[in-house]
């Protein structure tokens, strides 16, 4: 009979991630597994929404999703209605080297959805005082062994991710924690999960020293929006 604390007693990565997939639920998160990111798969991302900023979007009428990264990306040139400031086509062009047919057609799109508004002067401003929308977006990488991988595939979700974690068998997890690559680990602001058949426990806590790429994140969010909306609904 396998220890329920070595790596043996998964048989499969994939074993590992019930009892990962609780640990990050123990907060108010809402969970995808096998996540898309633009390098790969990430085996659990977890987000936390701002109840508040939730409300706000939902109260501008705002329930459709942006859309694609490009479409994430533009909203972002756009500058917010608070500001006072507002940008024209043609500096959309400039800056994106998009073609004014390309850039109506999403202009167009994100009018529609509510996210921006045209001004008198043919102008625009958007309407996302609420973003950012989350308040943490935690990744984890599990991996049975392969330490050098599971780091690198780690340290890339740093670009989206506020915590990045691994998630390492037991036994796997506390030889790692004791050894000199732990400070590497630390260093780079990784986080490492031990995990057995019962629980995941957190040896390292995350604290990414690379600043998220706000693009990213947005469009990351934009896949748990109508989670969002449905917990909204029911609260």
């Amino acid at each position: 009979m396998f220890n329920s604390r070595s790596a043996a007693a998964f048989g499969l990565e994939k074993w590992m991630t019930i009892p990962t997939f609780k640990w990050l639920t123990t907060s108010p998160m809402l969970v995808k597994w096998e996540f898309r990111t633009p390098w790969g798969i990430c085996d659990l991302v977890g987000v936390e929404l701002d109840q508040s900023r939730v409300n706000a979007r939902i109260s501008n009428g705002q329930t459709q999703t942006i859309g694609a990264p490009s479409r994430v990306a533009l909203l972002h040139l756009i500058p917010d209605v608070n500001t006072g400031k507002s940008v024209t086509i043609e500096a959309l062009s400039s800056q994106t080297n998009d073609s004014i047919l390309t850039l109506r057609q999403e202009l167009d799109a994100l009018c529609a959805r509510r996210f921006v508004i045209t001004l008198g002067d043919g102008s625009f401003q958007s309407k996302v005082s609420w973003a950012p929308l989350h308040r943490r977006i935690v990744a984890v990488e599990l991996k049975l062994s392969r330490i050098e991988e599971v780091v690198a595939q780690a340290r890339s979700h740093t670009v989206f991710a506020t915590e990045s974690y691994i998630g390492l068998p037991q036994d796997k997890a506390e030889q790692l924690v004791n050894s000199d690559r732990s400070e590497d680990i630390q260093r780079i602001g990784l986080g490492l999960l031990s995990v057995n058949t019962e629980k995941a426990t957190v040896l390292i806590r995350a604290k990414s020293s690379v600043k998220p790429d706000p693009v990213l994140q947005m469009h990351c969010v934009e896949r748990f929006w109508r989670d969002g909306v449905i917990t909204s609904r029911r609260a």
